[in-house]
Protein backbone atom coordinates (compact mmCIF):
# COMPACT_ATOMS: atom_id res chain seq x y z
CA UNK A 1 0.00 0.00 0.00
CA UNK A 2 1.45 3.40 -1.18
CA UNK A 3 -0.02 6.44 0.52
CA UNK A 4 0.49 10.16 -0.36
CA UNK A 5 0.91 12.33 2.81
CA UNK A 6 -0.21 15.86 2.81
CA UNK A 7 1.38 18.55 5.39
CA UNK A 8 -0.90 21.59 5.22
CA UNK A 9 -0.05 22.78 8.89
CA UNK A 10 -2.27 22.98 12.09
CA UNK A 11 -2.09 21.86 15.38
CA UNK A 12 -0.45 18.18 14.25
CA UNK A 13 1.67 19.94 12.35
CA UNK A 14 2.94 22.40 15.16
CA UNK A 15 5.21 22.93 18.01
CA UNK A 16 5.73 25.10 20.96
CA UNK A 17 7.55 28.27 20.02
CA UNK A 18 8.00 30.68 23.23
CA UNK A 19 4.64 31.27 24.49
CA UNK A 20 2.75 30.14 21.10
CA UNK A 21 1.89 27.59 19.00
CA UNK A 22 2.89 27.90 15.94
CA UNK A 23 3.51 25.97 12.54
CA UNK A 24 7.08 25.49 10.50
CA UNK A 25 8.05 23.32 7.93
CA UNK A 26 9.97 20.70 10.02
CA UNK A 27 7.62 20.12 12.63
CA UNK A 28 5.20 17.92 10.58
CA UNK A 29 8.24 15.34 9.96
CA UNK A 30 8.08 14.58 13.66
CA UNK A 31 4.39 12.96 13.29
CA UNK A 32 6.03 10.39 11.38
CA UNK A 33 8.74 9.98 13.30
CA UNK A 34 6.51 9.66 16.41
CA UNK A 35 4.00 7.39 14.47
CA UNK A 36 7.15 5.20 13.07
CA UNK A 37 8.71 4.35 17.17
CA UNK A 38 5.05 3.80 18.11
CA UNK A 39 3.29 1.72 15.11
CA UNK A 40 6.31 1.05 13.32
CA UNK A 41 5.86 2.19 9.04
CA UNK A 42 4.34 -0.78 6.99
CA UNK A 43 3.13 0.93 4.21
CA UNK A 44 4.99 3.12 1.33
CA UNK A 45 4.32 6.53 1.29
CA UNK A 46 5.64 9.88 -0.11
CA UNK A 47 5.15 13.35 1.45
CA UNK A 48 4.41 17.07 0.06
CA UNK A 49 3.83 20.09 1.36
CA UNK A 50 1.87 22.70 -0.44
CA UNK A 51 1.34 25.21 2.10
CA UNK A 52 2.22 25.51 6.23
CA UNK A 53 -0.98 27.08 7.88
CA UNK A 54 -2.63 27.36 10.96
CA UNK A 55 -5.71 26.27 9.59
CA UNK A 56 -8.17 29.69 11.40
CA UNK A 57 -5.95 31.59 8.65
CA UNK A 58 -7.37 29.10 5.04
CA UNK A 59 -8.49 30.86 2.72
CA UNK A 60 -10.30 29.74 -0.92
CA UNK A 61 -6.43 30.30 -2.11
CA UNK A 62 -5.58 27.46 0.06
CA UNK A 63 -8.61 25.28 -0.88
CA UNK A 64 -7.23 25.75 -4.31
CA UNK A 65 -3.75 24.99 -3.62
CA UNK A 66 -4.74 21.93 -2.02
CA UNK A 67 -7.12 20.54 -4.08
CA UNK A 68 -4.38 21.00 -7.40
CA UNK A 69 -2.07 19.26 -5.33
CA UNK A 70 -3.74 16.94 -4.74
CA UNK A 71 -5.62 16.55 -8.90
CA UNK A 72 -1.64 15.93 -9.64
CA UNK A 73 -1.13 13.59 -7.31
CA UNK A 74 -3.64 11.23 -6.60
CA UNK A 75 -3.80 8.87 -9.26
CA UNK A 76 -0.24 7.44 -7.89
CA UNK A 77 -1.27 6.01 -4.72
CA UNK A 78 -4.08 3.90 -3.03
CA UNK A 79 -5.19 6.68 -1.03
CA UNK A 80 -4.03 9.89 0.74
CA UNK A 81 -3.76 11.85 4.10
CA UNK A 82 -4.39 15.22 4.81
CA UNK A 83 -2.57 16.64 8.14
CA UNK A 84 -5.08 19.79 8.90
CA UNK A 85 -6.02 22.18 11.80
CA UNK A 86 -9.28 21.58 14.00
CA UNK A 87 -10.92 24.85 13.01
CA UNK A 88 -11.86 24.74 9.81
CA UNK A 89 -11.60 21.25 9.28
CA UNK A 90 -15.34 20.83 8.11
CA UNK A 91 -14.42 23.40 5.14
CA UNK A 92 -11.30 21.41 4.03
CA UNK A 93 -13.60 18.17 4.00
CA UNK A 94 -16.50 19.76 2.23
CA UNK A 95 -14.60 21.22 -0.51
CA UNK A 96 -12.26 18.08 -1.20
CA UNK A 97 -15.74 15.81 -1.25
CA UNK A 98 -17.30 18.12 -4.12
CA UNK A 99 -13.51 18.24 -6.14
CA UNK A 100 -13.34 14.65 -6.20
CA UNK A 101 -16.76 12.82 -5.07
CA UNK A 102 -17.17 9.51 -4.13
CA UNK A 103 -14.70 7.77 -6.75
CA UNK A 104 -11.66 9.03 -6.17
CA UNK A 105 -8.88 6.92 -3.93
CA UNK A 106 -10.07 7.28 -0.36
CA UNK A 107 -8.77 10.53 1.10
CA UNK A 108 -8.53 10.66 4.85
CA UNK A 109 -8.06 14.13 6.99
CA UNK A 110 -6.92 13.55 10.63
CA UNK A 111 -6.34 16.74 12.73
CA UNK A 112 -5.21 16.74 16.42
CA UNK A 113 -6.62 18.62 19.53
CA UNK A 114 -2.95 19.06 21.13
CA UNK A 115 0.50 19.09 19.74
CA UNK A 116 2.19 15.88 18.65
CA UNK A 117 4.38 15.29 21.97
CA UNK A 118 1.57 16.04 24.21
CA UNK A 119 0.06 13.34 26.34
CA UNK A 120 -3.53 14.48 25.69
CA UNK A 121 -2.50 14.49 22.13
CA UNK A 122 -5.31 12.69 19.48
CA UNK A 123 -2.83 13.13 16.45
CA UNK A 124 -1.12 10.07 16.57
CA UNK A 125 -4.28 7.56 17.13
CA UNK A 126 -6.23 9.34 14.01
CA UNK A 127 -3.24 8.93 12.20
CA UNK A 128 -3.08 5.32 12.64
CA UNK A 129 -6.44 4.59 12.02
CA UNK A 130 -6.66 6.41 8.87
CA UNK A 131 -3.78 4.26 7.53
CA UNK A 132 -6.20 1.62 8.98
CA UNK A 133 -8.85 2.89 6.72
CA UNK A 134 -7.58 3.56 3.66
CA UNK A 135 -6.28 0.05 3.97
CA UNK A 136 -10.14 -0.94 3.33
CA UNK A 137 -10.42 1.09 -0.47
CA UNK A 138 -13.38 2.57 0.15
CA UNK A 139 -13.36 5.69 -2.38
CA UNK A 140 -14.22 9.67 -1.04
CA UNK A 141 -13.38 12.07 1.63
CA UNK A 142 -13.34 10.85 5.43
CA UNK A 143 -12.64 12.64 8.69
CA UNK A 144 -11.65 10.13 11.34
CA UNK A 145 -10.88 11.63 14.81
CA UNK A 146 -11.15 10.28 18.28
CA UNK A 147 -13.47 12.91 20.67
CA UNK A 148 -11.55 13.51 23.74
CA UNK A 149 -14.18 11.96 25.78
CA UNK A 150 -14.82 9.00 23.89
CA UNK A 151 -12.66 5.65 22.98
CA UNK A 152 -13.49 5.35 19.66
CA UNK A 153 -11.94 6.69 16.61
CA UNK A 154 -15.02 7.54 14.21
CA UNK A 155 -14.90 8.04 10.71
CA UNK A 156 -17.18 10.72 8.86
CA UNK A 157 -17.86 11.42 5.45
CA UNK A 158 -16.22 14.47 4.71
CA UNK A 159 -19.74 16.22 3.87
CA UNK A 160 -20.96 15.49 7.02
CA UNK A 161 -18.84 17.09 9.82
CA UNK A 162 -20.70 19.85 11.95
CA UNK A 163 -18.49 22.28 13.18
CA UNK A 164 -16.60 22.11 16.54
CA UNK A 165 -18.33 23.72 19.49
CA UNK A 166 -16.75 26.25 21.10
CA UNK A 167 -14.80 25.29 24.32
CA UNK A 168 -14.72 22.13 22.12
CA UNK A 169 -12.56 19.79 20.87
CA UNK A 170 -14.93 17.08 19.64
CA UNK A 171 -16.47 16.48 16.45
CA UNK A 172 -19.68 15.09 15.02
CA UNK A 173 -21.29 14.09 11.84
CA UNK A 174 -24.69 15.80 10.98
CA UNK A 175 -27.87 13.82 12.28
CA UNK A 176 -25.31 11.49 13.98
CA UNK A 177 -24.94 9.92 10.64
CA UNK A 178 -21.11 8.90 10.69
CA UNK A 179 -20.06 5.87 9.11
CA UNK A 180 -18.18 3.68 11.93
CA UNK A 181 -15.50 3.53 14.14
CA UNK A 182 -12.23 1.87 15.33
CA UNK A 183 -13.05 0.39 18.93
CA UNK A 184 -9.89 1.96 20.11
CA UNK A 185 -7.39 -1.04 18.19
CA UNK A 186 -7.41 -1.91 14.44
CA UNK A 187 -11.29 -3.49 14.80
CA UNK A 188 -13.69 -0.85 12.64
CA UNK A 189 -17.03 -1.44 13.45
CA UNK A 190 -19.85 0.23 10.52
CA UNK A 191 -23.03 2.31 11.49
CA UNK A 192 -25.64 0.15 11.31
CA UNK A 193 -27.95 2.93 11.00
CA UNK A 194 -25.45 4.58 7.96
CA UNK A 195 -27.16 5.25 4.36
CA UNK A 196 -25.73 6.78 1.34
CA UNK A 197 -26.76 7.81 -1.83
CA UNK A 198 -24.78 7.56 -5.07
CA UNK A 199 -23.71 10.60 -6.77
CA UNK A 200 -26.17 12.44 -8.84
CA UNK A 201 -23.49 14.59 -10.45
CA UNK A 202 -20.08 15.05 -11.21
CA UNK A 203 -17.31 16.00 -8.76
CA UNK A 204 -17.48 20.08 -9.28
CA UNK A 205 -14.35 21.72 -10.51
CA UNK A 206 -14.70 25.32 -10.45
CA UNK A 207 -12.30 27.77 -11.80
CA UNK A 208 -10.10 29.84 -9.99
CA UNK A 209 -11.00 30.05 -6.02
CA UNK A 210 -10.01 33.47 -4.84
CA UNK A 211 -9.23 34.49 -1.20
CA UNK A 212 -13.05 34.75 -0.15
CA UNK A 213 -16.76 34.44 -1.66
CA UNK A 214 -18.09 37.89 -1.53
CA UNK A 215 -21.00 36.56 -2.92
CA UNK A 216 -22.46 34.36 -0.49
CA UNK A 217 -23.90 35.77 2.75
CA UNK A 218 -24.35 33.39 5.84
CA UNK A 219 -26.37 34.37 8.80
CA UNK A 220 -26.91 32.92 12.09
CA UNK A 221 -30.27 33.34 14.31
CA UNK A 222 -29.99 34.67 17.79
CA UNK A 223 -32.72 35.80 19.88
CA UNK A 224 -32.97 40.25 19.07
CA UNK A 225 -31.14 39.86 15.75
CA UNK A 226 -30.68 42.58 13.34
CA UNK A 227 -29.96 41.97 10.06
CA UNK A 228 -27.71 43.33 7.78
CA UNK A 229 -27.34 45.21 4.70
CA UNK A 230 -27.46 43.58 1.36
CA UNK A 231 -24.05 44.16 -0.68
CA UNK A 232 -24.41 44.32 -4.32
CA UNK A 233 -22.21 41.62 -5.00
CA UNK A 234 -24.57 39.30 -3.04
CA UNK A 235 -26.41 36.62 -4.93
CA UNK A 236 -27.22 33.94 -2.14
CA UNK A 237 -28.05 34.03 1.75
CA UNK A 238 -27.77 30.97 3.48
CA UNK A 239 -29.61 31.40 6.86
CA UNK A 240 -28.31 28.86 9.59
CA UNK A 241 -31.92 27.75 12.53
CA UNK A 242 -32.03 27.32 15.55
CA UNK A 243 -31.68 23.49 16.56
CA UNK A 244 -35.11 22.27 16.08
CA UNK A 245 -34.72 23.78 12.15
CA UNK A 246 -36.33 27.05 12.89
CA UNK A 247 -36.03 30.71 12.47
CA UNK A 248 -38.29 33.87 14.10
CA UNK A 249 -40.51 34.25 11.16
CA UNK A 250 -42.99 36.29 12.97
CA UNK A 251 -40.56 39.36 13.27
CA UNK A 252 -41.53 42.33 11.16
CA UNK A 253 -37.72 42.83 10.63
CA UNK A 254 -37.26 39.49 9.42
CA UNK A 255 -40.21 39.49 6.83
CA UNK A 256 -38.81 43.02 5.57
CA UNK A 257 -35.27 41.20 5.02
CA UNK A 258 -36.78 38.64 3.32
CA UNK A 259 -39.17 40.47 0.96
CA UNK A 260 -36.09 42.55 0.03
CA UNK A 261 -34.01 39.49 -1.18
CA UNK A 262 -37.14 38.53 -2.71
CA UNK A 263 -37.72 41.48 -4.73
CA UNK A 264 -34.12 41.54 -5.21
CA UNK A 265 -34.14 37.77 -6.61
CA UNK A 266 -31.54 36.51 -4.12
CA UNK A 267 -32.69 32.82 -2.86
CA UNK A 268 -32.22 32.43 0.81
CA UNK A 269 -31.42 28.88 1.04
CA UNK A 270 -32.61 27.60 5.22
CA UNK A 271 -29.99 25.02 6.68
CA UNK A 272 -30.24 23.06 9.75
CA UNK A 273 -33.57 21.50 8.26
CA UNK A 274 -34.81 17.60 8.60
CA UNK A 275 -37.41 16.30 6.88
CA UNK A 276 -39.48 15.79 10.14
CA UNK A 277 -42.75 17.34 10.18
CA UNK A 278 -42.10 20.70 10.56
CA UNK A 279 -43.05 23.32 12.98
CA UNK A 280 -45.88 25.95 12.33
CA UNK A 281 -43.60 28.99 12.29
CA UNK A 282 -42.03 27.73 8.90
CA UNK A 283 -45.63 27.80 7.21
CA UNK A 284 -44.92 31.07 5.53
CA UNK A 285 -41.27 30.10 4.32
CA UNK A 286 -42.85 29.92 0.50
CA UNK A 287 -44.59 33.76 1.06
CA UNK A 288 -40.87 35.08 2.15
CA UNK A 289 -38.87 32.75 -0.57
CA UNK A 290 -37.11 30.43 1.85
CA UNK A 291 -35.84 27.57 0.63
CA UNK A 292 -34.84 24.82 3.25
CA UNK A 293 -32.41 22.35 1.57
CA UNK A 294 -32.90 19.81 4.32
CA UNK A 295 -30.46 16.98 5.60
CA UNK A 296 -27.08 18.30 4.74
CA UNK A 297 -24.69 20.09 7.16
CA UNK A 298 -24.30 23.43 6.88
CA UNK A 299 -20.62 23.95 6.09
CA UNK A 300 -21.63 21.46 3.08
CA UNK A 301 -23.93 23.33 2.13
CA UNK A 302 -22.11 26.79 2.06
CA UNK A 303 -19.39 25.12 -0.17
CA UNK A 304 -21.22 23.71 -2.38
CA UNK A 305 -23.24 26.63 -3.33
CA UNK A 306 -20.09 28.33 -3.67
CA UNK A 307 -18.43 25.48 -6.00
CA UNK A 308 -21.19 25.49 -7.89
CA UNK A 309 -21.25 29.05 -9.33
CA UNK A 310 -17.68 29.64 -9.67
CA UNK A 311 -17.66 26.47 -12.17
CA UNK A 312 -20.99 28.23 -13.86
CA UNK A 313 -23.97 25.59 -12.69
CA UNK A 314 -27.18 26.15 -11.73
CA UNK A 315 -27.07 26.64 -7.82
CA UNK A 316 -30.66 25.99 -6.68
CA UNK A 317 -30.71 22.90 -8.75
CA UNK A 318 -26.95 21.55 -7.71
CA UNK A 319 -27.37 22.14 -3.89
CA UNK A 320 -30.49 19.59 -4.22
CA UNK A 321 -28.43 16.96 -6.05
CA UNK A 322 -26.13 14.30 -3.96
CA UNK A 323 -22.38 14.64 -4.27
CA UNK A 324 -20.01 12.68 -2.57
CA UNK A 325 -22.52 11.56 0.26
CA UNK A 326 -23.69 15.06 1.42
CA UNK A 327 -27.18 14.18 2.29
CA UNK A 328 -27.78 11.76 4.95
Amino acid sequence: MKILIVFTGGTIGSALHGNYISTNEKTPYRLLSEYEKNYGIDFEYDTVQPYTELSENNTGETLSVLINCLRENIGNYDGVIVTHGTDTLQYTAAALSYAFGNNSAPICIVSANYIIGDERSNGLINFRSAVNFISKKIGGVWVVYKNSDEGKITVHKGTRLLESQAFSDCFYSAGNSFYGYFDGGENFIKNENYREFPDEIKPIIPKEIEEQCDFILRISPYVGMTFPHIDTKIKYVIMGTFHSGTINTRSEYAKEFFLQLKEKNIPVFLTGTTREVPYESTRNFEELNVIPVPNIAPTALYMKLWFAELAGLDAAETVTENLGGDFF
